[in-house]
């Protein structure tokens, strides 16, 4: 099972490495490369294997979503103010708040 994870992440990275190539421009490429690839594999994994897991997954990939949109839209105003590296420190710091509070209430 982790062989077969592991060969289709690797699938959609590169995929999503050559979408990002085309994007212009190529400073959105990073959004194409790792992280949604990898996540798609993985439900793509677990709804193939029809356990409980795949419908557990889509969840934590939509509050991590909301966490980071969350971030998103908190850094914007202190990306003015502070620092890219505190600006950075606050979002990934609010992303995580996000993420444990969501995962407590909402996948408990």
């Amino acid at each position: 099972m982790l062989l077969l994870k592991a060969l289709a992440g690797g699938s959609f990275v590169v995929a999503f490495a050559v979408a990002g190539s085309i994007v212009k421009p190529k400073r959105f490429a990073g959004l194409f490369s790792a992280a949604p690839s990898v996540a798609i594999a993985s439900l793509m994994i677990a709804a193939y294997s029809g356990s409980h897991e795949a419908a557990r997954d889509a969840r934590s990939l939509v509050l991590g979503a909301v966490a980071m949109i969350g971030a998103a839209l908190l850094g914007l105003p202190l990306l003015g103010r502070l620092s890219a590296l505190r600006t950075a420190s606050c979002i990934g710091g609010f992303w995580v708040v996000i993420a444990v509070v969501g995962y407590a209430v909402v996948l408990r």
